[in-house]
């Protein structure tokens, strides 16, 4: 009998000592699964965002437009895809960034800061980025616009982000990382697009801030 318990003692004794053991190895993390972006139509707009950005977030889909704003808190910035007004004798997108630069100018305290030649997925793009002083508040806002051939041909669809003004590194993220990605994730609600077209880039030798 007392072999016995001694024996029970024991066992007892070996399970307790394997268990303290367990706890004390590392526990190997569980492998996050990446979320995937949410899928956005607006159907009036005739474009859809195929996987929203994670810096964004959907704030409305008001009439023709997709309004975003940016997901991390505390973080102030807002971006409007919509179709313009359909052209006549075609899509003349240097004139409407020639229009997005006086609309600049001409708010109080503007200051243009300039334009470049994108290749993106849709085909070719123009951003224009420029500063003023914001309604409210007393700050400076800075707005960077994308304007591109819309799907439907007969007018452009134009990306507008407008955001609290940052240095000159600031802007570089807000338009390469944000804009940019954003950008490459727009598709046509009437049409397949290949699957191995690349985000857009600036042109070699430009400065994708636009500073000067």
């Amino acid at each position: 009998m007392r072999n016995t318990k001694l024996s029970a003692i024991g066992t007892i004794a070996l399970v307790l000592a394997l268990g303290v053991a367990a706890c004390q190895q590392p526990a190997e993390p569980e492998p996050e699964a990446a979320p995937a972006g949410e899928r956005i139509e607006n159907p009036a707009a005739g474009v859809a965002i195929a996987a929203l950005p994670p810096v964004f977030e959907l704030s409305a889909v008001d009439g023709d437009r997709i309004v975003l704003q940016l997901a991390r808190e505390g973080a102030a910035g807002e971006v409007v895809v919509q179709p313009g007004e359909p052209g006549i004798g075609g899509v003349n997108l240097v004139a409407a960034v020639e229009r997005h630069k006086q609309e600049i100018l001409a708010r109080p305290g503007g200051d243009y800061k300039g334009q470049n030649e994108l290749t993106a997925h849709l085909g070719t793009a123009f951003y224009s980025r420029g500063r003023y002083q914001a309604e409210a508040g007393g700050g400076v806002e800075e707005e960077t616009a994308i304007f591109l051939v819309h799907p439907w041909g007969d007018r452009n669809l134009q990306l507008i982000y407008r955001y609290p003004a940052g240095d000159g590194d600031d802007s570089r993220e807000r338009i390469e990382d944000h804009l940019f990605e954003l950008l490459g994730e727009i598709e046509p609600l009437s049409e397949e697009l290949p699957s191995d077209e690349s985000a857009p880039q600036a042109d070699d030798g430009a400065d994708a801030g636009g500073g000067r």
